[in-house]
């Protein structure tokens, strides 16, 4: 199940990827789900954390990039 989840999660947006792990987050709060679905929700949680701290990741990268080039061009 685990490379199915990752490769569907690949295909999120960094938006829809945070909501999905809000919902997550809510669900397993709220304590009314069986063992085995917050295990199944607690993976697919930490796969949804570590592609977005990869996409925030990826941002700032791109960010101080184009900073470095902008800094580099106005010298």
């Amino acid at each position: 199940m685990s490379e199915k989840l990752k490769k569907q999660i690949s295909k999120m947006s960094f938006e829809s990827a945070i909501s999905r792990l809000e919902e997550i987050v809510e669900t397993l709060s709220s304590q009314r789900i069986n063992l085995d679905s917050m295990i199944s929700l607690h993976e697919e949680g930490v796969l949804l954390k570590e592609f977005c701290e990869q996409k925030l990741a990826d941002a700032k990268l791109k960010i101080e990039t184009v900073s470095k080039t902008k800094l580099s061009k106005s010298q």
